[in-house]
């Protein structure tokens, strides 16, 4: 075997690295030469005519950023340099060690030489034992400053490809969320039937009174699987730090994760949080602001009325009482009218008879803070239920009012004005080709010449393609009306379905957003859909209000 002049054979390690950020993944040419076979072949086919050198180990760090330096094959082989296992190190090219140029100027120019180890980058004509090549060390350190360049510019692109994605409804997740899966195109959420209906029945069960614990327990008890469970059985290699045991199990923290996440109304949150730079991988959450929100980007699963229902639960004290899986019906709902506290159910015992009451959780604390005033269970219970079916059926009454004026004027006033500006634009239409046929028959006879008549029917075809996109504007806002007027009807409906049976949580927390209780067991209820029984009452006004003009016109 050959050695150097000093008589010694020079111990080497190979360093490989790749990562995302070193290529274009869309350029497969661009890819294979960078890749982890490709580098080895190169260095041996280099040390063919340097028999002074002998390769003692190679170190791979495949698919790690070129920015950070803790790298495990990095690290291990800068152990082996410092116990002497090697003296040299070799790379295809700078950038391989690293794009950092502080770090990578830091470990050429002062760890490496005071570890006593010899570095070569083939491609870049460097070698630190070859020190008559002054010129190739002065430009070393703008070698690495391009590298750290190039890493710049790579995340400055792709952080606006992804966020281009983003804003474009497209899903960059690496697994999809727990009730969808990908489909074809991997950045569209569809929905998983099965998974989807547990997602519904964890948010039914919220509806219906039970706290998230409850819930959890109740999956367990049925076997149904975890969610990073079933992904792990659909074949996905999702991993979980969190988990601890072979099995995961539902718990009400997992319940509480899907009952917050806004994706299963059909919309994408994402940007949540995000690095610093490129160089500083540590991740921040970014503000609510901040965030990423399509809506309508995929199909729904949870209605967003029902998803906004839970959130207003999930804010209230919904703790279920000692031994009880569900909350009681106006837990977290009826509050003191005075002081604004939370009203508590109290239990106490009349000739050994069970009597419930609500008492205000102010006067509790502190008897100065706020009036001693409660009301009986039975009589909130009651007077709720009463005042709830008054409600139903005043809403009934609307609904029905609502569509007999259908039946007369369409939807009233914006429908009419809708189907009247359609009606005059295909009049206008009709008009415009009358023209063209006359200004045809004047050229023909000699009235005009072409060119006035070229001039005339560009100017009729213009006008009627302008009456044709009014239509079709027209059309769509006249869809849309119609749209929103079936919404309301189908949600009202189901929701005096839903009421004609016993009063039950799921009831109260559609229908009623808060109780409030004052003394001498007075109550004032605020419902809910406020806004739409609103609207509904304005289009029976503004109908009954047109109907005697209809009339006379009828006349």
């Amino acid at each position: 075997m050959s050695q150097n002049e000093s008589g010694m054979v020079c111990r080497a390690g190979k360093y490989l690295r790749l990562s995302k950020e070193d290529g274009d993944l869309s350029s497969t040419i661009k890819l294979q030469s960078n890749s982890i076979e490709n580098q080895s072949q190169y260095i041996d086919e280099f040390l063919l005519g340097k028999p002074e050198i002998r390769i003692e180990e190679c170190y791979i760090d495949d698919g790690y950023s070129g920015v950070n330096f803790e790298r495990p094959g990095f690290q291990r082989m800068l152990e082996d340099a410092k116990a002497g296992k090697i003296d040299c190190i070799i790379v295809k090219d700078l950038s391989r060690l690293g794009r950092n140029y502080i770090e990578a100027g830091k470990y050429i120019e002062r760890i490496f030489p005071m570890l006593g180890i010899r570095f070569i980058a083939i491609n870049d004509n460097y070698d630190s034992a070859d020190e008559d090549n002054a010129a190739n060390n002065m430009i070393l350190p703008f070698k690495n400053l391009i590298n750290d360049a190039y890493c710049r510019d790579i995340s400055i692109k792709i952080r606006s490809h992804l966020e281009i994605k983003r804003k474009n409804g497209e899903f960059i997740g690496a697994f999809a969320v727990y009730g969808y899966r990908k489909g074809e195109d991997r950045h569209r959420l569809i929905i998983d039937d099965y998974a989807a209906g547990i997602v519904k029945e964890i948010f039914r069960m919220k509806i219906q009174g039970k706290s998230q614990q409850a819930i959890a327990d109740e999956l367990n008890r049925l076997g149904i699987l975890s969610p990073a469970d079933y992904k792990k059985e659909q074949g996905s290699s999702y991993k979980s730090y969190f988990q601890k045991n072979t099995r995961a199990m539902w718990t009400a923290v997992s319940v509480c994760r899907i009952l917050k996440n806004e994706v299963y109304t059909g919309t994408l949150v994402q940007g949540k949080e995000s690095t610093v730079n490129y160089k500083v991988k540590v991740r921040r959450e970014k503000a609510p602001e901040e965030w990423c929100r399509v809506e309508n980007a995929h199909d729904a699963i949870i209605s967003r009325n029902d998803f906004e229902i839970v959130q207003s639960i999930l804010k209230m004290d919904t703790r279920a009482s000692v031994g009880q899986k569900e909350v009681e019906i106006f837990s977290g709902m009826a509050a003191c009218a005075d002081c604004g506290c939370s009203m508590v159910r109290k239990k106490v015992i009349k000739k050994q008879i069970p009597y419930f009451y609500y008492r205000c959780s102010g006067n509790k604390r502190d008897k100065d803070f706020c009036s001693n005033h409660d009301i009986c269970a039975d009589e909130l219970h009651e007077t709720v239920k009463k005042s709830l079916q008054a409600h139903v059926n005043f809403l009934s009454g609307l609904q029905k009012q609502v569509r007999e004026r259908d039946t007369i004027s369409g939807v009233g006033i914006p429908m009419d004005f809708v189907r009247s500006q359609a009606e005059k634009q295909e009049d206008d239409i009709r008009k415009y080709e009358r023209m063209k046929v006359e200004c045809y028959e004047d050229y023909k006879s000699g009235l005009l010449l072409k060119e006035e008549y070229v001039l005339i029917r560009r100017e009729m075809d213009k006008r009627i393609e302008e009456a044709q996109k009014i239509i079709r504007a027209l059309t769509e806002k006249k869809s849309r009306l119609s749209e929103e007027q079936t919404e309301a009807f189908q949600s009202f409906q189901k929701i005096l379905n839903e009421a004609e049976g016993v009063l039950e949580r799921s009831i109260v927390v559609r229908f009623i957003e808060k109780i409030y209780v004052y003394d001498h067991h007075r109550i004032e209820i605020v419902f809910r859909y406020r806004d739409e029984i609103e609207r509904l009452a304005n289009l029976v006004q503004e109908a009954q209000r047109q109907e005697p003009h209809k009339l006379q016109e009828v006349g």
